[in-house]
């Protein structure tokens, strides 16, 4: 019995048996995506809430890593994304990562696709996915076409993209799901408050400034 006892006491037990669950991510930190730099990594990019509102930056990306500051993966992103650690919530380390080459208004100059388009700017604008949600903020990219028509296409808190087609004009002309689809009207409308497109697809709501459309 004693040596049963003592090989007992030495059996790794996988992660799970021994009691190490997935981190929990709190939804008050609204994290989206399946992890940051890259999918399956520990760290999340977040979203408008009360608890990081005071966090967040047109000219800056939010990241959550769960653990203290000086944990490995909170580290990996402030040296490898150039990171700086802004606070600290729910047990998840938060860092602002600035948005490479940023302009004045938040936007930044991004590289040229391989789809016969020319991409414009990135930055971060107002969304909201359903009519009873605040709006958060939403990363873009933004493409310019041949014809002169231009491609607000969204990130969506989740995944996916949601593309919003101007006219030379800066009219909304259509919306897609990426900047090479053909626009489609939809059940979409819009509105202008000063300097603000206010658009409509369905229950989700948008908020594009003019100076993204014309590169003012």
């Amino acid at each position: 019995m004693a040596v049963a006892g003592a090989a007992a006491c030495c059996v790794n037990l996988p992660a799970a048996a021994a009691g190490v669950e997935p981190f929990a991510w709190p939804a008050t930190l609204a994290p989206f995506g399946n992890g940051y730099p890259k999918p399956g990594d520990r760290c999340r990019r977040l979203g408008e809430s009360p608890a990081t509102s005071a966090f967040l930056d047109h000219t800056a990306t939010l990241v959550g890593c769960p653990g203290p500051s000086d944990s490995e993966s909170a580290q990996a992103i402030v040296h490898g994304e150039h990171g700086r650690v802004v606070g600290e919530a729910e047990g998840v380390t938060l860092i602002s990562i600035p948005n490479e080459g940023n302009h004045a208004d938040g936007t930044s100059p991004a590289a040229v696709p391989e789809h016969g388009y020319q991409s414009g700017v990135t930055g971060t604008l107002r969304c909201a996915l359903r009519a009873e949600q605040r709006m958060r903020l939403c990363r873009f990219d933004l493409a310019r076409h041949d014809d002169r028509t231009v491609a607000v296409v969204v990130h969506l808190p989740g995944g996916g993209t949601r593309a919003i087609f101007f006219g030379p004009d800066g009219t909304v002309v259509g919306v897609g799901r990426t900047a090479v689809d053909r626009p489609v009207r939809g059940n979409t409308s819009a509105r202008k408050t000063g300097n603000v497109n206010l658009i409509f697809i369905g229950r989700e709501r948008y908020e594009v400034r003019d100076e993204v459309i014309y590169g003012e």
